[in-house]
C-alpha cells in the first residue's frame, strides 16, 4: 500500500518534554519505504503489460489452432471412416477364402496322416517280423537287443529289461514312434535345404568391381603381383570377389539353431484366394495409417482444448509462468512451485493444481492459488498448499511455511499481480 498512515506523538498537545516529536522522522522513513514499493510496482506493472500481451497472443493462437486442428481432424476422420469401410468390405471374402483353404488343408492333412500312419504300422510289422528270427510270433530279449544297439537303433531297451514286461504291442508302438520321428527329421532336413537355397538365391551376384584402393597402391609399388591362386594380377585388371568371401556367411547361417517346421505344415493358397488376402491386407494397412493420423490429430486438439480450460487470469497475465518452476531454500527444506502443475517440499508432492481461490459467492480471487491432493500425511490428510500471490518486480517465492499439519503456505511475488502505480499527487500522507 503506497498510502502512509502514522500514529505518533508530535508533542503539540502535551506538556513540554513529555512527548518527543517523532512523527517527522517516522513519516520520512515510511515515505521512503513507500517510494521503494512504488518503484517495484512500476517495474512489475511494465512487465505485467508484456505478460498480458504474450498471454493474449498465445490465447489467440490457441483459438486459431483449435479451429485449424479440428478441421484437419474431421477431414482425417472422414478418410479413416472411408478406409475402414473398404477394409471391412475386403475382410469378409478374404476371411471366408482363408477358412475354406484351411478346411481343405486340414482335410488333406488328416487324410495324409491316416495314410502315413498305416504305412508306419506296416513298416513296423515288417521290422518286427525281421526281429522274430525263429518266426514263432514272439520275441526274446536277445532278439530285441539286436534291434536296440548302435546309432541306428529303432528300439531303446535296457539290458536288465524283463522280456515278459515288453509285450508285442509295446514293441510295435515303439517301432512306430521311432519311424515317425525319423520321417519328421527327414522333413526338417528337407526344409533346411530349401531355406539354404533361398538364402543363396538372395546373395548378390559376383559382378566385376573396380580395383580396391589397396590393390591399386600395391600395383603402383610393384611391377608384378601374384595372387594366392598363382595367377598373375595385371595392372588395371578389374577386381572380381572370390566365391569364398561368402563362405563365412554360409557357416554362420548354418550354425544358427533353426526351429524348422515340416514343409507339409504350410498352407498354400491358390491365386484367387491369395489375391483376396492381398486386397484385404492392403486395405487394412491403409486403414491403420489413416487411423494413426486421425488419433494424432485428435490428441493435438485435446491438448490445446485442455490448455484453453486453464484460467491464466483476467487478461491471461499468468500464462507466461506455465511450464516454469520456482524454488526457495529456507536452510532446512527446498520448496518448489510449478504454477498450474504442483508444489513440492524436498521432492514430496504437497499439492496439485486445483485452481484459484474463490469467495463464498464463487468469485475468483486471483490473489491466491490452491494446490490440493498432494501426498498423504501420516495419520493426517493429503498435503495441500495455498499460494498468496503478490506484486513483485520478478517471479519468486519469498516465503514458505507449514502453519498446520500437512497444510503449507507460500508467498509468491510476480509482475503478473502488479497494478498501475498511483501518481505522487494522488498519494495522501497523514501525519
Amino acid at each position: 500500500n503506497t498510502r502512509i498512515q502514522l500514529n505518533c506523538c508530535d508533542g503539540s498537545d502535551e506538556k513540554e518534554g513529555q512527548c518527543e516529536n517523532t512523527c517527522v522522522a517516522l513519516g520520512a522513513q515510511m515515505a521512503e519505504a513507500a517510494k521503494i514499493i512504488r518503484k517495484e510496482q512500476a517495474i512489475g506493472f511494465q512487465q505485467r503489460l508484456a505478460y498480458v500481451a504474450d498471454g493474449k497472443a498465445a490465447k489467440a493462437r490457441r483459438d486459431e489452432d483449435i479451429g485449424r486442428l479440428a478441421g484437419e481432424r474431421d477431414k482425417l476422420r472422414g478418410e479413416m471412416d472411408e478406409r475402414e469401410k473398404v477394409r471391412n468390405e475386403a475382410e469378409g471374402p478374404a476371411k471366408a477364402a482363408k477358412e475354406a483353404a484351411k478346411a481343405k488343408f486340414d482335410a488333406e492333412e488328416a487324410a495324409r496322416k491316416e495314410v502315413e500312419d498305416e504305412q508306419i504300422r506296416k513298416e513296423a510289422e515288417i521290422i518286427f517280423r525281421g526281429m522274430d528270427q525263429d518266426k514263432d510270433g514272439e520275441t526274446t530279449l536277445e532278439e530285441v537287443q539286436q534291434y536296440s544297439t548302435g546309432e541306428e537303433s529303432l528300439l531303446d531297451v535296457d539290458e536288465t529289461l524283463n522280456i515278459q514286461e515288453l509285450s508285442i504291442p509295446d514293441i510295435l508302438e515303439s517301432l512306430q514312434n521311432k519311424i515317425r520321428m525319423q520321417r519328421e527329421d527327414a522333413r526338417k532336413d528337407e526344409q533346411r535345404e530349401v531355406k539354404k537355397k533361398q538364402r543363396r538365391a538372395k546373395k548378390p551376384e559376383l559382378k566385376k568391381q573396380p580395383v580396391p584402393e589397396e590393390v591399386k597402391e600395391e600395383e603402383e609399388e610393384e611391377e608384378e603381383l601374384w595372387g594366392e591362386d598363382g595367377q598373375k594380377i595385371q595392372k588395371n585388371k578389374e577386381y572380381i570377389p572370390e566365391p569364398d568371401e561368402f563362405d563365412d556367411l554360409d557357416d554362420e547361417e548354418e550354425d544358427e539353431p533353426e526351429d524348422v517346421a515340416p514343409i507339409r505344415n504350410t498352407i498354400s493358397y491358390d491365386a484367387e484366394t491369395q489375391k483376396l488376402i492381398d486386397v484385404f491386407e492392403e486395405a487394412e494397412t491403409l486403414y491403420n495409417e489413416a487411423k494413426k493420423q486421425f488419433e494424432h490429430a485428435e490428441r493435438q486438439v485435446e491438448e490445446v482444448e485442455k490448455l484453453n480450460e486453464i484460467d491464466f487470469g483476467r487478461d491471461e497475465e499468468f500464462f507466461s509462468m506455465r511450464g516454469e518452476c520456482f524454488e526457495l531454500h529456507d536452510g532446512k527444506y527446498k520448496y518448489k512451485m510449478c504454477p498450474f502443475d504442483q508444489c513440492t517440499q524436498d521432492g514430496t508432492n504437497i499439492g496439485k493444481w486445483e485452481g484459484w481461490e474463490k469467495d463464498g459467492k464463487g468469485n475468483v480471487n486471483y490473489g491466491a492459488m490452491l494446490y490440493s491432493r498432494g501426498a498423504g500425511c501420516w495419520q493426517g490428510p493429503n498435503r495441500s498448499t495455498r499460494v498468496e500471490v503478490k506484486c513483485g518486480s520478478k517471479n519468486e517465492i519469498v516465503s514458505a511455511e507449514e502453519p498446520a499439519k500437512c497444510e503449507y503456505a507460500y508467498v509468491f511475488k510476480t509482475p503478473a499481480a502488479c497494478t498501475k502505480v498511483q501518481e505522487e499527487h494522488e498519494i495522501h500522507d497523514e501525519l
